[in-house]
């Protein structure tokens, strides 16, 4: 019979704290080494997504399965943003099988049950960034951009590497964007970031013809 090694404890296997649910290196290389950047992003994903498996839970009770797409669809992408690897995963499931011609069928077991695993891995993110005590010293809003050729500029260049600094520029440059963009484009654009969207964002970002009544 081997001896156990004394110089590891028997209980080690046991004790070692688990693995986290959120790779914070890799978020921060993804956003090209930007460490405050990322902690902003997950601050606000803290904030924005605290009631999200409640509001996918009703929308799938209630037979609203587009909505319920679209909102683990928006997940997907910011559990993807901040490198939460397991919910992204998990997201990305529900949204597959929402998608299917076979989703009609209200509230099916598969559904239910990729729902389950998705609101379970969510719970533990959301616990994990609770206990992130950084999170708050670094939620601070980025800098306003005053120029609006500078700020779209930026905007491009943040929706070009998917950093999340791009919600906050768009909410603080509203009155530049708009003045760039107008007025309809720029709502579009909103709810493309606040989506994190950043694809459509730039589509539109960069579509012909759009306003330009700055000079």
């Amino acid at each position: 019979m081997n001896k156990p090694d004394p110089a590891t404890p028997a209980s080690a296997a046991t004790d070692a704290a688990p693995a986290p649910l959120i790779d914070v290196e890799a978020g921060v290389e993804r956003l090209m080494g930007n460490r405050p950047v990322y902690l902003r992003a997950l601050a606000r994903f803290r904030l924005d997504y605290r009631s999200a498996g409640a509001a996918i839970r009703t929308a799938i009770d209630t037979g609203n399965l587009a909505l319920a797409q679209r909102l683990a669809h928006t997940l997907k992408g910011a559990a993807g943003l901040i490198e939460a690897r397991s919910l992204h995963a998990a997201a990305l499931a529900l949204d597959d099988a929402l998608r299917a011609p076979l989703s009609r069928d209200r509230d099916t077991p598969a559904i239910a049950a990729l729902f389950l695993r998705l609101d379970a891995e969510l719970a533990h993110v959301l616990r994990e960034l609770d206990t992130m005590a950084e999170l708050a010293e670094n939620a601070v809003p980025a800098p306003r951009l005053a120029r609006s050729d500078d700020t779209v500029s930026r905007l491009r260049a943040l929706l070009d590497i998917g950093d999340g600094e791009a919600v906050d520029l768009v909410e603080q440059t509203r009155e530049a964007l708009v003045g760039e963009l107008g007025e309809k484009t720029y709502g579009a654009l909103a709810a493309a970031v606040a989506d994190f969207d950043f694809e459509r964002a730039l589509t539109l970002l960069d579509r012909p013809g759009r306003a330009n009544v700055a000079t």
